[in-house]
């Protein structure tokens, strides 16, 4: 089975489980970035609107086509408002492309299935795993028995 990881990430966590994740099960990888990426208090205020209302805001043009791979594996941090704006923008544009997926999370908590419904319903798909850590199961050692749950519940180790 062919698969991407596809993540967006602010502070590194999302990043280094996508990383984790795709070199566990020889995925390839690839990020969403925001087409307008800053820093500072102004883009986490917009980031924030964003997030409240829901918006989808552009995104970079992916170097990787989500259509070529059988599992597309998306990994979003979980704000307090929900899911990631620039990760609803991807799943949203290339969702109809997907022809499975499986969702991860970092520093879940009671937000994180909010965030897994939010994908599913942006992408019209169930996804066939999901996988959450919280902020103190970072560490790999910390999470490596639910990241091998994951990647084994999509037949990928």
């Amino acid at each position: 089975m062919k698969a991407l990881v596809v993540y967006f990430s602010r502070n590194g966590q999302s990043s280094r489980l996508a990383r984790e994740i795709a070199k566990r099960c020889h995925a390839d990888l690839d990020v969403i970035r925001e087409l307008h990426e800053h820093d500072g208090w102004r883009a986490r205020w917009r980031s924030g609107w964003h997030a409240l209302v829901r918006a989808a805001p552009p995104i970079r043009h992916p170097t990787r086509n989500p259509a070529r791979y059988d599992l597309v594996i998306i990994g979003a941090p979980v704000w307090k408002l929900g899911l990631a704006p620039p990760v609803r923008s991807y799943v949203q544009q290339f969702g109809a492309q997907f022809k499975q997926v499986a969702f991860f999370c970092a520093e879940g908590g009671s937000s994180d299935e909010r965030v897994f419904t939010a994908l599913g319903r942006a992408c019209g798909k169930r996804p066939i795993a999901t996988f959450t850590v919280d902020r103190k199961h970072l560490p790999p050692a910390a999470h490596i028995e639910g990241m091998s749950d994951f990647l084994h519940g999509m037949h990928l180790q």
